[in-house]
């Protein structure tokens, strides 16, 4: 079993989402770029988020298969508000898959960005998960999403054709990953397709 571990930043916490969030959860999946860009189920209805809370996150974390956060951002009278999830999953072998989503009152301000920095110092982190590639996958134009990969020191891989299933048949896909040694800096080569100017 691996015990559910919180994580800090400047501006954010890092926890195990809880049936507290239940309603934030399913708000915020009902936003259609988190539809569009992620496997969530659509329609997403609060029993998927119980299921999701209940479920899967504390299924992870017992089996040590996946790790799954909330973004919490930190406010001035010292309460957090939920803007978006982030997990590794897939975890074996000494890798694992990161995947995330941020609600649209968190968009815009880099905070996904500052969370996948600190899941990646878990992740690479001898003490914790110690992995030693983290691989990330999104449906072929999701531009935010590459954005904070890049931009975290992911290295991009491939263009997968027909890679992913999504919701209306097969859609291409972006590859990237990041190994335990690799520069945590902005990787360069990323093709201009993935390339946008928002802030995630």
């Amino acid at each position: 079993m691996t015990d559910p571990a919180e994580l800090r930043t400047e501006r954010l916490v890092l926890s195990v989402p809880t049936a507290d969030d239940v309603d934030a959860i399913t708000e915020a999946c009902q936003d259609e770029a988190v539809q569009r860009w992620t496997t969530v189920p659509s329609p997403y209805g609060r029993d998927a988020a119980e299921n999701f809370v209940n479920a899967f996150v504390p299924a992870g974390w017992e089996a040590g298969t996946a790790r799954t956060w909330a973004v919490r951002v930190r406010r001035p009278d010292a309460a957090t508000e939920l803007v978006g999830m982030v997990g590794l999953e897939g975890i074996r072998d000494g890798a694992g898959e990161i995947g995330y989503w941020l609600a649209p009152a968190g968009r815009g301000l880099g905070l996904m960005t500052e969370a996948v920095s600190a899941v990646l110092d878990y992740a690479f982190d001898p003490d914790h998960a110690a992995l030693v590639r983290v691989q990330w996958r999104a449906y072929r134009g999701n531009r935010p999403s590459a954005r904070v990969a890049r931009l975290t020191g992911f290295r991009f891989e491939a263009v997968r054709r027909l890679g992913a299933m999504g919701r209306s048949g097969r859609e291409d896909e972006w590859t990237a990953a990041i190994l335990a040694d690799d520069p945590r800096s902005p990787a360069d080569e990323w093709p201009a397709e993935t390339l946008t100017t928002t802030t995630t």
